[in-house]
């Protein structure tokens, strides 16, 4: 298996509460860690200063590199509004690779995003419980 994890890296990046975006995301990778499960974190590259020198198409095709690799997308919801990128990858996970789509937070008010939702969660603990539950093998 293989996740993509999405979010809000810049808003919360420009607010300054980029933990935000990174505390979620550390208890998800150390759950895959834990599991020998493998995911694509974007946070870990967006603080690196020289990847933000890139030609702005350089950054949607890494995240449609990474997409194409997923089997799951597991996406927070929280600043969406403030998140084109993010709304993209919810957008390219659902319409174009047609994978599940795990979202953590509450219901949003656009259907174009809620149409992609596989499942909607209330924090970590219920992805992972999802993930165990309905995506792993058993032994």
């Amino acid at each position: 298996m293989f996740l993509y994890l999405a979010g809000s890296l810049t808003y919360f990046h420009k607010t300054n509460k980029f933990d935000k975006a990174l505390k979620w995301r550390e208890k998800i990778t150390n759950w895959c860690e834990d599991n020998g499960i493998k995911y694509y974190n974007p946070a870990t590259v967006y603080l690196n200063e020289e990847n933000h020198k890139y030609y702005f198409r350089t950054c949607v095709d890494q995240n449609r590199y990474f997409l194409n690799k997923a089997d799951i997308l597991i996406v927070n919801l929280e600043a969406i509004d403030h998140s084109p990128g993010t709304i993209w990858e919810i957008t390219y996970a659902g319409e174009v690779r047609k994978i599940p789509v795990i979202a953590i937070g509450k219901k949003h008010w656009s259907a174009h995003i809620m149409y992609h939702i596989s499942h909607l969660c209330k924090n970590e603990e219920e992805v992972i419980n999802l993930l165990s539950n309905m995506f792993l093998l058993s032994k």
